[in-house]
């Protein structure tokens, strides 16, 4: 989020925003109601929060557990070059199985988070797939025994937002 969006977001916006994440489908007739304000300005802030790229599109998640996959894991992923960065990540959007892709600091260049149905078919994904991507020159695989809680967006409280914007 960019310095000018950050001042334009208060109390409302963020209560908003709690409560699309929460349920992204809510009548905005319930979601005044919830937060105390009236339709006409759940409207004109949704719309600004979708204008200004704070809000994206509602989406379905799905539960790969639910449909068979039951092991999560975080590769990491060392690249030969700084240049074939793109090029893996171009490589990695490919497979399916590969639900994120975070470019990070230290000895690996890349974390991908994955989902397979079971530990042979996560071995096969990462020697069969990763490891053969151009550019990538080594792996680091970690099993999650469990995905404790997740969320898709950090929403701090406006007291956080604002001693942290004063600090610039």
């Amino acid at each position: 989020m960019n310095q000018h969006l950050e001042n334009q977001i208060d109390s409302t916006d963020i209560r908003i925003i709690d409560a699309l994440m929460e349920d992204g489908r809510i009548a905005y007739s319930v979601l005044a109601e919830q937060i105390g304000s009236s339709n006409t300005l759940v409207h004109q802030r949704v719309r600004k929060l979708k204008e200004t790229g704070v809000l994206m599109k509602p989406v379905y998640l799905i539960s790969p557990e639910h449909i068979g996959y039951d092991t999560c894991a975080f590769v990491l992923m060392m690249i030969k070059e700084a240049n074939q960065i793109h090029d893996v990540i171009e490589a990695l959007k490919k497979i399916p199985e590969v639900v994120s892709c975070v470019s990070i600091m230290g000895r690996y260049d890349l974390m991908a988070r994955l989902y397979a149905v079971n530990n042979k078919h996560l071995q096969d994904i990462v020697h069969d797939k990763l490891q053969a991507i151009p550019g990538v020159e080594g792996t680091n695989t970690m099993v999650a025994f469990e995905v404790s809680f997740e969320r898709q967006a950090i929403i701090p409280d406006t007291e956080t937002l604002n001693v942290y914007r004063s600090n610039r």
